[in-house]
């Protein structure tokens, strides 16, 4: 797995794993763990929009992230299908 730092570096697509989260978007983790993003969930890149919300799929469903969101997570490529 190669580390990243932003979803938006990624393809619609892509498949990543949650690595953890930025100190600077702190108050959104409370939030991306109620959406099930937690450390070691993988997902599915589905739709990237730079300036507004990104979708992704998890194995259960698909969730729509607002930019401090996308900002907050941190994030590692993986080379797996979910």
């Amino acid at each position: 797995m190669r580390i990243k730092t932003s979803i938006f570096e990624l393809q619609s697509g892509s498949v990543a794993v949650v690595a953890g989260y930025s100190r600077v978007y702190g108050g959104y983790v409370g939030k991306l763990i109620s959406k099930g993003l937690e450390p070691g969930t993988s997902f599915v890149v589905l739709n990237l929009a730079k300036e507004g919300n990104v979708q992704v799929m998890l194995l259960d469903k698909i969730i729509t992230l607002s930019k401090p969101e996308v900002n907050a997570l941190c994030i590692d490529l993986s080379e797996e299908e979910l």
